[in-house]
């Protein structure tokens, strides 16, 4: 059984978490080139949100090439090797904003290093 967590607290909008969520699970291998995924009235349930949240969360991996969302029928996936990948300058970009963000709460250059140590090998895990 799928799970997707969100975090209500955060600043981060739940569509998007949840679209991160998915994103990784492809990209880990636990989401294979056409499979189904829940309905977004069952993830919305499930995830205990809007039905509206998890259609934009769908959208944007249907953008991206991930998903393929054909009306009246559950939404597929296509796979990593046909996704649309942000150009390197631009996730260069996004993981410059999440060092700043480390430093400016204080982190030192060993502590950085140490965080995507820390993700890289979660991400990895089996």
């Amino acid at each position: 059984m799928l799970t997707i967590e969100v975090d209500f607290g955060s600043d981060r909008p739940v569509y998007r978490q949840i679209a991160e969520q998915f994103r990784g699970l492809v990209a880990r291998g636990d989401l294979i080139d056409g499979e189904e995924l829940p309905s977004v009235r069952q993830l919305a349930a499930n995830v205990g949100v809007n039905l509206n949240t998890v259609a934009k969360a769908y959208r944007i991996l249907a953008d991206e090439g991930l998903v393929d969302l054909r009306h009246g029928s559950r939404a597929r996936v296509l796979g990593g090797a046909r996704a649309r990948a942000p150009e390197v300058e631009e996730l260069e970009r996004e993981l410059g904003d999440v060092i700043s963000r480390l430093v400016l709460q204080g982190r030192g250059r060993e502590e950085v290093q140490a965080f995507f140590e820390t993700a890289v090998e979660r991400f990895f895990e089996r």
